[in-house]
């Protein structure tokens, strides 16, 4: 369990939530809603006419009371009432219209984002990985996506419709009475300076909470997750101490929290009261005076009660703006990655792979000079076993990381049946190789869908000769449901043994050209390795084979034998004759095994 200290430091490593307004960020992200130009277009017009029909209903309220009701004309007032049902008719169905298309086209722009940005996370090449940690690649896609989702939540039409309805309000009350409208001089100073200020702050704090309540929940997760090693160490008391500590802070910015949160609704609903007040007394008092109608007076409560709606919408839709905008800039920042490896213009087409392989003088780095492959140079025939071998760090996996193309080389040339590996589409490739690694990563499903992961267009006649050749038939059919049996997340619900031999299935049913074992069989016992050793035998006839093992038992039957250290090939030749040089190879042998014949 890691410390409390190590804990909230790491935790803590939050990305800045909101950033400054860049027109080209929005640009790029309006580019999004060309494909719905016309749906835009409908929707705004929706959006408009109901603003008009907001504005109607006001004054055509006002000439009903001045004009019929106060003059007991009732056959003129049943014509008043139809004009009014025909604009809340009106103002329902552009309403509904606008808030459909909004949803449709918001959520449809956020599915091509978060689609697009899915798409362009697979073309990178793996030195983007490396440099990347999956939280912050996952926060890309989720939290930062999510923004954009609760900005265009907040309404795609906001910042136009509102301003237009605010000026039509404003327009309109001081058409009806330039002197009551006066009234908004007293109430809208104080409600702007709410939206505008004190929301801002109280949005802020509540994000203090909310990354507060993260760190709470992270360290739950944790502690759950770990409780057999809490357990195992007797670290209850300091596990407690660390949460203690976290929940303390989480309860520290909460209790922030509602005193603002209470002042700034009694605010809102204050302001709100106080403008209709305003307008029954300045109304009234011109009233006595004959200055003014009781139609007036209707029509501006109806005004004055919708006025504040919008002021606070576009306060919110800024707060969205700016959170978006640091959201954006992340977003597009990942976009703009281009991958390494690419395939060139003039690729070798219809490409049949057969299994030579030359690497020529190839120098590799991860970083630059700090190379982990030296003057690299060595040639397989087809169907040929190779096996690489070497302590620690000699530069066995970046061998293979080379083979399957997830880095060029730096220097040199890898040459497949002829042709540099550069010129060969990299899917085309791909799909004529199959690797095995040492962490044998499954995904949710059945055990039939993960073998056939490797080959999907595979019928289950053939996952069975797959299952079988290789012995492990029986293994499956013990299982609940058998290759219907669902192996949870990562394969969960199965064995690492078992989910090594599925990772085995998984690469042979595509009958590859060129077999990758990587640490294949490191989670294997010894009956279930003599299992898949003598499968392995088989399969690997007729294809060429790279093994990578730290255990040299399993590679003393390959045709050569690599000794890698420190990124040079030193050694190179069958085990036998490895062994009688007594050079690194004999010495790897003697330290494992401890200078046994077997």
């Amino acid at each position: 369990m890691i410390s409390q200290k190590t804990a909230v430091d790491i935790l803590s490593q939050s990305e800045e939530e909101t950033g400054r307004f860049q027109t080209k960020l929005l640009k790029r992200f309006l580019v999004y809603f060309r494909p719905y130009t016309k749906q835009l277009t409908l929707m705004y017009a929706a959006a408009f006419l109901n603003v008009a029909a907001f504005i109607a209903i006001p004054v055509v309220m006002q000439i009903g009371i001045d004009e019929h009701i106060v003059q007991n004309d009732y056959h003129g007032l049943l014509g008043t009432a139809a004009t009014l049902l025909l604009l809340v008719i009106l103002l329902y169905i552009a309403g509904r219209t606008q808030g459909v298309l909004m949803m449709k086209i918001g959520y449809r722009v956020i599915h091509d984002l978060r689609a697009d940005l899915f798409a362009h996370l697979q073309t990178l090449s793996f030195s983007f990985f490396d440099t990347q940690r999956t939280g912050r690649i996952m926060s890309r896609i989720t939290n930062d996506v999510q923004v954009f989702e609760e900005l265009l939540r907040a309404g795609l039409d906001t910042i136009v419709v509102d301003v237009v309805l605010l000026a039509s309000i404003t327009t309109a009350m001081i058409y009806l009475d330039s002197w009551l409208s006066l009234v908004l001089l007293v109430t809208v100073p104080g409600f702007a300076f709410v939206v505008f200020v004190l929301q801002k702050y109280l949005l802020r704090t509540g994000r203090r909470i909310q990354r507060e309540l993260s760190h709470v929940n992270a360290f739950l997760n944790e502690s759950i997750s770990g409780i057999r090693v809490i357990r195992a160490f007797a670290r209850e008391e300091e596990n407690i101490t660390s949460f203690t500590s976290l929940n303390e802070n989480y309860f520290h910015e909460a209790r922030k929290l509602y005193p603002l949160l209470s002042w700034f609704w009694q605010c809102v609903a204050t302001i709100g009261t106080l403008g209709p007040a305003l307008v029954l007394l300045i109304g009234g008092i011109r009233l006595s005076q004959e200055m003014i109608t009781i139609g007036v007076i209707a029509a501006f409560l109806t005004y004055i009660n919708r006025f504040f709606q919008p002021l606070q919408k576009i306060s919110n839709m800024l707060n969205q703006i700016s959170r978006a905008m640091a959201s954006a800039e992340r977003i597009f920042e990942i976009m703009d990655v281009q991958p390494d490896i690419v395939d060139r213009i003039n690729c070798v087409p219809d490409f049949r792979l057969s299994g030579n392989v030359e690497f020529r003088n190839v120098w590799f780095a991860y970083k630059t000079d700090e190379f982990v492959t030296r003057d690299l140079t060595f040639r397989v025939s087809e169907g040929q076993t190779i096996a690489v071998v070497g302590p620690t760090g000699s530069g066995k996996t970046t061998i293979i990381n080379l083979l399957c193309r997830f880095y060029d080389p730096t220097e040199g040339q890898i040459i497949v049946d002829g042709f540099d590996l550069t010129q060969l589409v990299q899917k085309d490739y791909r799909s004529q190789i199959a690797l095995v690694m040492q962490d044998p990563n499954m995904f949710s499903g059945t055990i039939a869908e993960n073998i056939r992961f490797g080959r999907p267009d595979a019928d289950m006649a053939t996952v069975r000769s797959v299952t079988t050749a290789m012995g492990i038939d029986t293994m499956i059919e013990s299982l609940p449901d058998a290759y219907d049996h669902d192996i949870g997340e990562r394969g969960s619900n199965i064995s690492l043994g078992q989910r090594q031999l599925l990772a085995f299935a998984r690469a042979l049913i595509r009958d590859p050209a060129i077999l990758i074992l990587d640490e294949a069989s490191s989670y294997l016992d010894n009956e279930t390795e003599k299992l898949v050793h003598s499968a392995t035998q088989t399969l690997c006839k007729g294809r060429t084979s790279f093994v990578i093992a730290h255990r040299l038992s399993t590679i003393q039957h390959a045709d050569r034998i690599l000794v890698m250290n420190q990124g040079t090939l030193v050694e190179q030749g069958k085990h036998a004759e490895l062994l009688s040089s007594g050079g690194l190879y004999a010495n790897l042998v003697m330290a494992q095994y401890g200078g046994s014949d077997d």
